[in-house]
């Protein structure tokens, strides 16, 4: 009997890791020549690297871009971190989704697009996906993430069916929202994460 329950544990623990770390990212981004290659279901787009970023936010609200156009991961509205504490400080009772600083939130935040440079990464921020949902749903807590990756830029796109010329759409999305490239993601509970710094 106890072999029957240690192997349903091993079995529970070993399946959420396949699924945490070992999920393949479905824009399967890649290196060539110093840029980072992004391949949607319309269009292939070349981001240049800009340089390391570390960044803490809070998550507004976060949608996520896998099976779309969108070459990117997902797209957070995100809040930087010191107008989190600021906020959060004066209004210690409003720190759960759904409460009524909601709209207020929103209207700090700013759109932050996320590409996983791996397959740890992209499990990562497929986890803040999930816990996010979960949280809005039962009116959690709010949720941050802390992000290092690398600063991108849309250098060039085209449509991978016809070949035509989509810089320039591309870079006025880009112009609308931070990209970045996420080499690991850490998730917290704001609140907490305010209290322990």
């Amino acid at each position: 009997m106890w072999k029957a329950a240690l192997l349903v544990v091993a079995l529970m623990v070993a399946g959420h890791f396949a699924v945490r770390y070992l999920r393949t990212n479905p824009l399967a981004p890649v290196f060539e020549g110093g840029q980072l290659v992004v391949e949607t279901n319309e269009h292939v787009v070349r981001y240049s690297l800009h340089g390391p970023v570390e960044g803490t936010y809070l998550v507004a609200n976060i949608e996520s871009e896998d099976f779309g156009d969108e070459p990117v991961n997902a797209t957070l509205a995100a809040v930087g971190f010191a107008e989190t504490r600021q906020y959060l400080s004066a209004h210690p009772e409003h720190s759960v989704y759904g409460s009524m600083s909601e709209l207020q939130i929103a209207n700090l935040s700013a759109p932050l697009a996320l590409i996983a440079a791996n397959r740890i990464a992209y499990g990562e921020l497929r986890a803040l996906v999930d816990r996010f949902q979960a949280r809005a749903e039962e009116h959690g807590k709010w949720l941050c993430v802390t992000v290092t990756g690398e600063a991108l830029g849309v250098e060039s796109a085209e449509s991978s069916i016809s070949g035509v010329d989509a810089t320039a759409l591309f870079v006025r999305r880009a112009d609308a929202t931070r990209l970045l490239m996420a080499r690991d993601l850490q998730v917290d509970d704001c609140v907490e994460l305010i209290a322990g710094g």
